[in-house]
């Protein structure tokens, strides 16, 4: 007989209520040529101070929801509606930029990163700010968000924006939507291996912990032996449960890395960057 512990039963109901979602699975998404050629009017996009002495050219909200109301995106216009970021399975967020993003990018810009050569993977990467720093420092980056909407409207056009040679920069980039549980086992369109990534970054996503495990597993699989992952958040999101100390615990017990908290704010909202690297085999 297996003995029940506290605990237990609310962690099955949670996984069931969880695997009911219609989780949309993994895919690559095809940058379109009309995409390509789009010009922009100074109207459609701000430039947006990552912080001082940068800045980043960055759809507006407005003319991306302009956008989705013309293509008819009923999950995100639905969530929209609501004056909600997220509906589970549906809108994981992405059209707002949340201020970790910004943290983030100036730990990388600080800390002297390296990223000359590397394969970057902007995880959840919404407006796409981080991946676009990493593409900056000219890495290879692959950008991956739950809706395509999201990355066709706000994270492709952000990418041609701030680039001047279009057609060079995009051979530099790859982008991706759907689940992370799928996402964690999908094959790029144009790769013979299965792509592991130096760095995967990502801001802003441990908000849900029914997600956590599926998260995590995109680290687990796609991370190099000698890559480092960057997790940024706050210490607790409030009215949705998630946090960096539950987070850091699914980590820590599963015992495949070691787990260092490298930032912290000191003032307001308490939020923090988690550094992963996997654990020296004796």
């Amino acid at each position: 007989m297996f003995s029940v512990f506290p605990g237990d039963k609310e962690d099955e109901d949670k996984d069931m209520n969880n695997s009911t979602l219609n989780w949309i699975s993994a895919s690559n998404v095809e940058v379109l040529e009309m995409q390509v050629e789009k010009q922009y009017e100074p109207v459609d996009y701000r430039e947006n101070l990552i912080f001082p002495g940068y800045k980043l050219k960055l759809i507006r909200f407005e003319k991306a929801l302009h956008d989705l109301r013309i293509q008819n995106c009923t999950s995100i216009l639905e969530a929209e509606s609501q004056h909600s970021d997220l509906i589970p399975a549906k809108y994981e967020g992405g059209l707002k930029i949340w201020e970790c993003c910004y943290d983030l990018s100036q730990y990388l810009f600080e800390n002297n990163v390296e990223f000359q050569g590397k394969r970057v993977l902007d995880l959840g990467c919404g407006n796409g700010v981080v991946g676009l720093v990493a593409l900056l420092k000219n890495s290879i980056v692959h950008f991956q968000d739950y809706n395509i909407d999201v990355i066709k409207t706000v994270t492709i056009p952000n990418v041609l924006l701030n680039f001047d040679d279009r057609e060079s920069v995009l051979k530099r980039c790859q982008f991706f939507c759907g689940d992370w549980g799928s996402f964690a086992k999908l094959r790029s369109w144009n790769e013979d291996e299965f792509v592991r990534y130096d760095l995967i970054l990502t801001s802003e996503t441990i908000y849900n912990p029914d997600n956590h495990k599926k998260l995590y597993e995109v680290f687990k699989q796609r991370l190099k032996e000698d890559g480092v992952g960057l997790i940024a958040g706050k210490s607790y999101y409030f009215g949705v449960g998630g946090g960096m100390r539950q987070f850091q615990n699914l980590i820590e017990e599963d015992g495949i890395f070691d787990v260092e908290t490298v930032w912290k704010n000191r003032k307001g909202l308490q939020k923090e960057i988690l550094k992963i690297t996997r654990k020296q085999q004796p």
